[in-house]
């Protein structure tokens, strides 16, 4: 028999195996006993998840929802819920992401939520949704989805609508009664209730037929849309209020409201009005308005609401103003997080928040809208309102800039709008003022 010598790495290589057959052999059970299930995985650590909610009353359904997915799933997630104020999540939003803090819920309006998506703080969530039955994206009004998305992706869905703020008329109907007049019906255009407002209004007892006033650029889009234009060219790049004869009618009908008819207060005058306080014939508002004023108004006043009117050529326009939930881009489980995010912007929250809640305010989707055991016992203005949601040939997206920059357009808004439609300027003089200011914000690129 031939006698062969080892050579150093084979010695090593047998000492190495010798080494794991000794590592295996001290990890192996004593004999006899029971062998582990070698394909039994680990059980899985439950993930934290924060939950930002609108802290308000009439969000109350968000916690309550909130609560009810974490109870069914005790097993997968430790589900915190914070309260947060509408008007302070808009920085937060920025400040947590910033500092990895971000909620893995968070909730956000049209006004900051493209910047807040432009910025990858929320999950696109396209490919998630794309193989669930249960989100029914078609269920959506689809100016609340539009409202949802960025570029062309969808990085949240919305949990409410509503047509704006300039889109209900409500009126004291014994000051319509004590004049003679009788309540318009939503076909009566803006030249009929510039009259009405005029013959409602006694100065000299400081009642007005009318506040309205654009304070906001979006407002003023509603507007436009009913003088059958558009505050901004498609791109949404250009501005058109001082460049295009619609948008020029427009605004001269408020101005003249106040300069003309009288009908409306002056700078002056217009602090403290409040139409539950029985001191205007009307006010323009949304309809979230409609149960609080309700409550409110009580037995004080009979009251009715109708839709804002038509333009002088018969056309109607609104502005949908929507609400989204996202999840964060760094949640740390996206299917959970978007389990949790369908449920909340789900038919059983809208018609629990609406119904079982009693807000009267139902979310985004067609389902509980048309419900008509909402429908039955809200005002019936709110019939008519879906009726213009499903109806195509009136526009209702919101108007953001192209670059996203809506907080400075607001502000230049804000700034320039009032000396105008209050008659401080001369016409030409404040109409200019208002386009240079919010072009100059239009030009400048993506924030």
């Amino acid at each position: 028999m031939q006698n062969q010598k080892m050579t150093r790495r084979a010695l090593l290589q047998w000492m190495g195996a010798g080494s794991a057959m000794v590592a295996l052999a001290a990890c192996a059970p004593p004999a006899g006993a029971p062998a582990a299930d070698a394909g039994a995985a680990p059980a899985a650590a439950k993930v934290d998840m924060t939950v930002a909610t609108f802290d308000a009353p009439l969000h109350d359904w968000q916690r309550e929802f909130a609560k009810r997915w974490a109870d069914q799933n005790t097993d997968k997630a430790n589900v915190t819920i914070e309260n947060v104020v509408y008007a302070e999540m808009n920085k937060l939003q920025l400040a947590r992401s910033a500092s990895g803090t971000l909620w893995d819920i968070v909730f956000s309006g049209i006004k900051w939520y493209p910047y807040s998506a432009s910025k990858n703080m929320f999950l696109a969530l396209d490919d998630f949704l794309a193989n669930r039955d249960d989100v029914k994206l078609d269920d959506f009004f689809p100016t609340a989805l539009e409202g949802a998305k960025l570029d062309g992706k969808l990085y949240g869905l919305p949990y409410e609508i509503h047509p704006g703020n300039p889109a209900l008329v409500v009126f004291n109907t014994d000051m319509l009664d004590a004049k003679g007049l009788t309540m318009p019906t939503d076909d009566w255009d803006v030249n009929q209730y510039a009259d009405m407002a005029s013959q409602l209004t006694d100065v000299d007892n400081k009642i007005f037929g009318t506040n309205y006033l654009p304070g906001n650029y979006y407002d003023f889009e509603s507007l436009a849309r009913a003088f059958d234009t558009d505050i901004m060219d498609p791109e949404r790049k250009t501005l058109l209020f001082a460049t295009e004869e619609k948008n020029k009618a427009a605004a001269q009908w408020i101005v003249d409201l106040r300069t003309k008819l009288n009908a409306a207060p002056n700078r002056e005058n217009s602090e403290g009005l409040d139409f539950a306080a029985g001191v205007l014939a009307s006010q323009v508002t949304g309809s979230y308005s409609v149960t609080g004023y309700a409550t409110t108004i009580a037995d004080k006043f009979k009251h009715d609401w109708v839709l804002f009117p038509k333009g002088p050529d018969g056309k109607r326009g609104y502005t949908a103003f929507t609400s989204n939930f996202s999840c964060s881009a760094t949640t740390k489980d996206p299917e959970l997080a978007v389990d949790l995010l369908v449920y909340l912007t789900s038919t059983e929250a809208g018609t629990w928040s609406a119904l079982e809640q009693g807000t009267g305010q139902p979310n985004a989707r067609r389902s509980v809208w048309e419900n008509e055991d909402l429908l039955g016992k809200v005002h019936p203005i709110f019939r008519r309102v879906v009726a213009m949601f499903n109806d195509a040939s009136i526009p209702g997206p919101f108007p953001m800039p192209s670059n996203l920059r809506f907080q400075e357009l607001q502000d230049n808004w804000a700034n320039t709008a009032p000396d105008l439609f209050y008659g401080d300027s001369t016409f030409e003089e404040g109409l200019q003022a208002v386009q240079d200011a919010m072009q100059e914000i239009l030009d400048l690129p993506r924030a």
